[in-house]
C-alpha cells in the first residue's frame, strides 16, 4: 500500500509542474481539506434542515450504491460525485448550488489520493453511512461530527504518506 501511494503522489507531484515542490502540494491538500470542512459543514446544515422522506431516499440508495462499487476506484468516485449532486440539489442554498461545481471539483482533488487505496473507500463509506443515520435524524451536530471525523482521518493520512 505505502508503494502505491508513493507511486501515485510523485505522480500528481510531477503534474503539478516543476515550481511545485511536495510541500506545496501537502500544503495546498491541507487547504482544500480545511475550505472542505467549512463548505460541507453548511453543505449538511442546509440538507438537514431541507430534508424531505424522498430527498432522505435518495440520498441513501447513492450510499447504497458507493457500498457496492467499493471495489472500484473510479466507479466510487463517480457515486461520489452523484451524493455531492444530490446535496447541493438538497440543500436549496442558491449560494452553494452556484459554485457547486467548482466546489465538487475541488472536494476530489482533495480526496484522489484516499482514494486510490480500497480501505479508505471502505472507510469513507462508513463515514458517509454515519452521515446519512445523522441526516435521517436530523441531527446536525452529529452530521458536522462525522464529516469532521472523515476529513481529519484523510488529513492524518495525508500526513503520514506524504
Amino acid at each position: 500500500m505505502y508503494q502505491q501511494v508513493k507511486c501515485l503522489q510523485q505522480n500528481c507531484i510531477g503534474s503539478c509542474g516543476r515550481s511545485e515542490s511536495k510541500y506545496e502540494f501537502s500544503t495546498r491538500l491541507q487547504d482544500i481539506i480545511q475550505v472542505q470542512y467549512a463548505i460541507e459543514t453548511a453543505l449538511l446544515e442546509s440538507v438537514i434542515r431541507n430534508a424531505t422522506r424522498d430527498g432522505i431516499g435518495r440520498l441513501r440508495e447513492l450510499v447504497s450504491q458507493q457500498k457496492d462499487v467499493l471495489h472500484s476506484e473510479i466507479e466510487t468516485k463517480l457515486v461520489l460525485r452523484k451524493l455531492y449532486e444530490e446535496l447541493f440539489a438538497q440543500a436549496s442554498n442558491c449560494m452553494l448550488s452556484m459554485l457547486e461545481s467548482q466546489l465538487v471539483s475541488m472536494f476530489e482533488e482533495g480526496r484522489d489520493l484516499y482514494m486510490s487505496v480500497a480501505f479508505n473507500r471502505r472507510t469513507l463509506y462508513e463515514h458517509n453511512r454515519k452521515i446519512l443515520c445523522c441526516v435521517e435524524a436530523l441531527d446536525e451536530v452529529g452530521a458536522c461530527a462525522a464529516l469532521r471525523g472523515q476529513l481529519l482521518r484523510m488529513n492524518t493520512y495525508y500526513s503520514v504518506y506524504l
